[in-house]
């Protein structure tokens, strides 16, 4: 009896492990492509840096991650697949949202769509749990193809809290520790959130301005563009005055320009333009809202890019996150009509000489990295804004407002580089025609990065983790829900 006790106790711990090896091997991400190179040539390429300079065929090499311009690196492997292409600087994401890091290990995906699509600069524009942040550096520690990180760390509130990871504030002198305690956790930037006032706002950034940071942010629901001082406005927030919203919420913010008139855009040229303020529109975070009208079309768009999860449960009209259910077909309508003037804005900014920035608030609704941001593009270019502009705003314009050499091809520069068959600076079609990304030196081909992509898609479809992660999503959800 003894014996057989033991043989039933062993059988069962051997039975556990192997379970418990196999539910360990069905959340581990698949393997990540690796650089076919990080010491080669480049012959008879055309460097352009969009709105400052062009140059004639010229050969490049890259090697410790820095680009050389004849003369170049001589033990530099030859890539002739690429001669006579179109080099340009690596793409910046100007507001984006990485994921937090739970056991479905998302990070991975997103930093490998971003690549796909040039993205090699992303600024992380609040981390929703303070794990997203943390999960990114953790890959790039490891050499993983993740784009470089510019992060803001917690959200800075006063008597708000949307996010779990909030700091709120109430007297300047907070504002002055709530800086500090970002700065000490390593991060770039601060981002200025709901709720505060024009005082709390002067505040944090004075305090960011002397510790070499700088603030992006929301403007609060009950002030204008004008009053509420933020640097770099996101989401063009602000420019409805506040009395002509039907309501606070951030569709209501976002969407809900039918009190904006001409005078009032020439009113915002002229106060952005004198007084120097960055804006970050986000125009494909409306472009993608209106996905609502059209659901299954755009949710079956969303699941080229992105695992289910995203448009089965997160986005879902009915059970997803409680802002976006339930919206009347009329908010949806307006949102529409509120493009086309976001689009008539950022024209009429880019015109007057006004810093954009182009950023994709991923994590919205139907929103995938790097392909959203490819659509934030279009948007612009179908503003009437030249490609050339929309690229010198997507790189070397981005670059300056973060202070950063990256956004630029010459000689010492870092190596965050994009070769292309076509021009993009001729035509946005062009972007289609991206053949590699060069990250930090690593070349990756694009059939690489989108072969990465789909394994990803894979194993986030596969049985079992499909259902567990949809189950863990709603849980999620459901619980976010009760906070509203």
């Amino acid at each position: 009896m003894i014996k057989w006790g033991l043989r039933i106790v062993g059988g069962t711990l051997v039975l556990g492990a192997i379970l418990a090896v196999w539910l360990w091997s069905i959340f581990q991400t698949p393997e990540p492509p690796r650089p076919m190179t990080d010491t080669f040539r480049l012959n008879n390429v055309v460097i352009i840096n969009p709105m400052i300079n062009r140059s004639d065929p010229v050969d490049l090499s890259v090697s410790e991650g820095v680009v050389r311009i004849e003369p170049i690196t001589q033990e530099a492997a030859e890539l002739s697949e690429y001669d006579g292409m179109f080099v340009l600087p690596g793409f910046i994401d100007m507001h984006s949202h990485l994921p937090n890091d739970s056991i479905l290990k998302l990070t991975q995906h997103y930093g490998l769509l971003h690549l796909a699509h040039g993205v090699t600069t992303v600024r992380d524009a609040g981390d929703l749990d303070g794990t997203a942040v943390p999960a990114a550096r953790d890959l790039i520690a490891k050499g993983a193809p993740f784009p470089r990180l510019v992060s803001c760390g917690p959200f800075v509130s006063h008597k708000v809290t949307v996010w779990p990871n909030t700091i709120r504030i109430d007297t300047t002198n907070e504002a002055t520790q709530a800086v500090e305690t970002i700065a000490a956790q390593g991060h770039d930037c601060i981002k200025a959130y709901e709720g505060l006032t024009p005082d709390l706002i002067r505040a944090v950034v004075n305090a960011a301005e002397e510790r070499g940071m700088h603030v992006i942010g929301h403007v609060p629901a009950d002030l204008t563009l004008e009053e509420a001082g933020v640097p770099d406005v996101q989401h063009f927030f602000g420019v409805p005055e506040p009395d002509t919203l039907g309501g606070d919420s951030v569709t209501f913010r976002n969407g809900d320009w039918s009190g904006v008139d001409n005078d009032r855009l020439d009113d915002i040229v002229f106060f952005v333009t004198e007084n120097r303020v960055r804006n970050t529109p986000t125009l494909m975070t409306l472009h993608h809202f209106l996905g609502f009208l059209e659901y299954e079309a755009a949710s079956a768009e969303s699941r080229k890019l992105m695992p289910a999860i995203f448009a089965d449960v997160v986005w879902n009209p009915e059970t997803g996150l409680p802002v976006y259910r339930d919206i009347p077909e009329a908010r949806l309508f307006a949102a529409r009509d509120a493009l086309s003037k976001k689009q008539t804005l950022a024209k009429q900014l880019s015109d007057a000489g006004a810093v954009l920035h182009l950023g994709t608030d991923a994590g919205q609704p139907f929103t995938a990295p790097g392909a959203s941001y490819w659509i934030e593009m279009r948007l612009f270019d179908e503003a009437g804004i030249s490609p050339e502009q929309v690229l010198a705003y997507a790189t070397n314009v981005a670059a300056n407002s973060l202070g950063t050499d990256s956004g630029r091809v010459a000689d010492g520069a870092p190596a965050d580089l994009l070769i292309f068959k076509a021009d993009p600076t001729t035509s946005l079609d062009a972007l289609s025609s991206l053949q590699a990304v060069v990250l930090n030196g690593q070349l990756y081909t694009k059939a690489q990065l989108n072969a990465a992509i789909e394994r990803s898609l894979s194993h986030y479809a596969a049985w079992p983790l499909n259902v567990i992660s949809k189950s863990a999503a709603q849980r999620t959800v459901d619980e976010t829900a009760k906070n509203f």
